[in-house]
């Protein structure tokens, strides 16, 4: 409703209409950090990063058995929840919200693997190398993501791009998944650092566009030059 007011207003007062935009839509990205604050990662980032569907992670969050935290009206995650979201997937069993939350706050505290935490004389939990790997995976995203993507209203429209680019992130992501190989992203991409390579599918997968399906007639969108017959790429 704020945003169908201001468009009514005067052309002269446009400019602020771009400025709340954008700010909308950046924070519709990420858990990018305010300065000095650790970065946090969204419900779906969460999920994408553990292994585990949306649905869980918003379930242990409804059971507070993960603690959120708000930034600009969203709930945001710390990295290190994506180890616990990975532990409590492994379990594969019905627990009592109580018993979920002594696994969390257990997994919080960084045991090592093969670490063990028993539960009752007959439930154990041991602490697997997935665990370990899904957390330095979620804290590897974020560090890449913090770095490496941009959302600039006078780049792309405000479409997130690759930093210092104008490569859209998506269209990266889109060209990995068709099966571009990483010798020909290279080359078309030299300007753009190999994290960019790591980095976009992740991203892509954790923010899906919003809308109707991408139509790649009528956005340009290249299909993989690597299955192009040799006279086509030639050309």
């Amino acid at each position: 409703m704020v945003l169908a007011l201001l468009v009514k207003a005067p052309p002269l007062d446009r400019q602020p209409i771009v400025m709340l935009k954008f700010f909308l839509m950046s924070n519709e990205f990420s858990g990018t950090a305010p300065p000095g604050a650790a970065p946090l990662i969204t419900r779906r980032e969460a999920a994408e990063l553990s292994g585990t569907t949306l649905g869980a992670v918003n379930k242990a969050i409804e059971q507070k058995v993960l603690r959120t935290k708000r930034r600009k009206g969203r709930m945001l995650l710390a990295p290190e929840d994506v180890g616990a979201l990975a532990l409590l997937a492994q379990t594969r069993l019905v627990l009592p919200v109580a018993v979920k939350r002594r696994i969390v706050a257990w997994a919080r505290g960084g045991p090592e693997v093969n670490a063990e935490l028993a539960l009752d004389g007959a439930l154990v939990v041991r602490m697997g190398p997935e665990v370990e790997q899904a957390v330095a995976r979620a804290r590897r995203y974020v560090e890449l993501r913090e770095r490496l993507v941009e959302v600039n209203p006078e780049v792309c429209g405000g479409e997130p791009v690759i930093t210092e680019t104008r490569v859209p992130v998506r269209s990266l992501a889109r060209q990995i998944e068709l099966g571009e190989t990483r010798e020909v992203l290279r080359e078309d991409y030299a300007h753009v650092p190999e994290e960019a390579f790591e980095l976009a599918p992740m991203w892509a997968k954790a923010h899906p566009r919003q809308g109707r399906p991408s139509r790649p007639w009528a956005t340009g969108e290249r299909f993989p030059v690597s299955e192009l017959r040799p006279h086509a790429r030639a050309a």
